[in-house]
Order: C-alpha cells, then sequence, then structure tokens
C-alpha cells in the first residue's frame, strides 16, 4: 500500500506542474496563430514576464495556494510513509 500512496502523492504533484506550467507558458497552438499571437502578446521579454507574473499572482493565486497545499500533504505524506519502516 505504501508505494501505491507513494505513486499517488507523486502523480498528484506531477499533474499540477503540468497544469500550471500550461498556463504560465505559451501553449504550442500559439506557434501555429504566429499573427493573432503576436497581436495578443507581445514579443518583448518584459510584457511577456508580466503577462505571467499577472496570471501567477493574480488570477492563478488560489491554484498556486493549492500547488503549496498539494506540496506540503505530499512532503507530510513521504515523512509518514519513511517513518513507518
Amino acid at each position: 500500500m505504501k508505494h501505491i500512496e507513494l505513486l499517488g502523492s507523486i502523480s498528484t504533484l506531477v499533474l499540477a506542474i503540468v497544469i500550471l506550467y500550461s498556463f504560465a507558458t505559451n501553449p504550442p497552438v500559439y506557434e501555429r496563430w504566429n499573427d493573432a499571437a503576436s497581436r495578443l502578446i507581445a514579443p518583448s521579454a518584459l510584457e511577456s514576464g508580466k503577462a505571467i507574473s499577472v496570471y501567477i499572482w493574480e488570477d492563478l493565486f488560489p491554484a498556486m495556494v493549492a500547488l503549496a497545499i498539494a506540496l506540503l500533504a505530499f512532503v507530510m505524506a513521504l515523512v509518514v510513509l519513511l517513518r513507518r519502516e
């Protein structure tokens, strides 16, 4: 049962990272929408950084809190699993 719990914790953490990474970066579909993407997102690094920080600290703040809670739960589960041995 310990291995299944560890696998579940790791898969939850990986899924959270994938979801947040997809929100914080440009999805691959933007490569095909070159004209539309350039109108939506300015090519300068400053504008991209500003857009990502707005997503993370304003729009995705509840998701960031959820990720922190999931990471804390993962660490606690890992400690409990390692102490049982």
